[in-house]
């Protein structure tokens, strides 16, 4: 199946993510050719009013919760994206939410046999949170600007600096030229592997069985080839994680 045939399921969890973030998401889906078959959006009665304009301008159906309780929304979404997969003819549920109690609901959605996607809030997403997510999503991405730096950095930053005396006859000094380093060059084999997984290549680790079917897709892979013994072949350029049983793999650095 090809990327611009593949029907997705947009959820957004609006209690716990920002209106920017899902306006990314969307730009983010729409550029890599995503099929936006479902547009749905949960949250409290207060964030419908939040989430208008997006869901105006992106067709967004935003359904609030009426009912009291802290899980309320995250029930109705859950309950929406297993209805979706089991009676709709949807290939990916793409998630936008920071809340950890999505997992039992994901690894759901994988078995029957739907790929699973999330995107969490910079400053919302803990580490833990994040490291568990990386191993029930199929991909999870955490989007937002990182931290400002403190007002003490940002002075230093802009303080104009003390420019020292020449004296008159000295010319000064053309700036060194610095050269840019070259890019690390790969076996041909190896970069077979990278072009048919670019993830792998920007230093982001793949989950084993997506980088499988990406490289059984590219042709890299024979239809009875196993991504493991790949991997373990080419060691020196690969790291599989974690060693005992692996489920991710990665570039190494």
């Amino acid at each position: 199946m090809t990327t611009s045939t593949i029907r997705t399921a947009l959820l957004v969890d609006a209690d716990n993510v920002k209106v920017e973030l899902v306006a990314e998401v969307i730009d983010r889906l729409q550029a890599a050719g995503r099929v936006l078959q479902h547009r749905r959006a949960y949250g409290s009665v207060q964030k419908a009013t939040e989430f208008a304009a997006l869901s105006q301008d992106h067709a967004i159906r935003f359904l609030p919760s009426t009912f009291a309780g802290p899980n309320a929304t995250d029930l109705a979404l859950a309950i929406d994206a297993v209805e979706l997969v089991l009676r709709q003819p949807v290939d990916e549920v793409v998630l936008v939410s920071s809340d950890r109690d999505f997992a039992p609901l994901i690894v759901r959605l994988r078995e029957l046999g739907c790929r699973v996607v999330g995107f969490g809030q910079h400053g919302k997403t803990a580490q833990d949170v994040e490291r568990d997510y990386l191993r029930v999503y199929d991909e999870f991405h955490v989007l937002g600007a990182a931290r400002p730096a403190s007002r003490a950095a940002a002075s230093k930053s802009v303080a104009k600096p003390r420019v020292a005396k020449v004296a008159k006859t000295a010319r000064p000094a053309k700036p060194a030229v610095e050269t840019p380093p070259a890019p690390p060059v790969f076996p041909a084999e190896v970069e077979a592997v990278l072009a048919a997984c670019p993830d792998l290549r920007q230093g982001r680790a793949m989950r084993l069985n997506a980088a499988g079917k990406a490289l059984h897709d590219s042709g890299v892979l024979k239809k009875n080839g196993r991504p493991s013994a790949l991997f373990k072949r080419l060691e020196p350029h690969f790291e599989m994680l974690p060693a005992d049983k692996p489920e991710q793999v990665r570039l190494r650095s």
